[in-house]
């Protein structure tokens, strides 16, 4: 995770994701000792390659679950190629958050009216756990690409 907290930025990056993983980006995110012990929350670019596709989707991590899932946005949730190298592009600007997934758009959050939404945050490559799987799973990266704006 990166070391300052940014507000405000334009994400772009590439992932790979092994059929049967769950992954994401963190972003906008803290981990602080006064909330549930350091547990992390924030928002979170998900990677999702099951049937249910909302690679792309915003969910809040460790708050309130689902902001913008994909369950209605065919286009979206056709743009994810699995098995192969995808596109991830997150832009935090204010109270918006918009995501696309190999150049379609996905999500579009206005947070306006949420009195307590994270402004600002740390960047996190994220891994869930498998479970019981003893299998090893591999998410890639590369071309990570940050710019603050403003």
């Amino acid at each position: 995770c990166t070391d300052r907290l940014f507000a405000d930025f334009e994400l772009t990056f590439e992932f790979q994701i092994d059929d049967g993983a769950n992954s994401g980006v963190q972003f906008r995110s803290r981990s602080v000792p006064e909330y549930r012990k350091g547990e992390v929350h924030g928002y979170q670019f998900e990677i999702d390659p099951s049937a249910r596709a909302w690679t792309g989707g915003i969910y809040e991590e460790g708050r309130r679950g689902w902001l913008a899932n994909l369950a209605g946005d065919a286009a979206a949730r056709a743009a994810f190629r699995p098995r192969a190298w995808n596109r991830g592009r997150v832009r935090a600007e204010g109270a918006r958050i918009r995501t696309w997934l190999n150049d379609v758009p996905a999500a579009d959050l206005c947070e306006d009216l949420v009195p307590d939404a994270i402004r600002e945050g740390f960047i996190a490559l994220q891994v869930h756990g498998v479970g019981e799987r003893a299998d090893p799973l591999v998410v890639r990266w590369r071309s990570l690409r940050l710019i603050p704006l403003r």
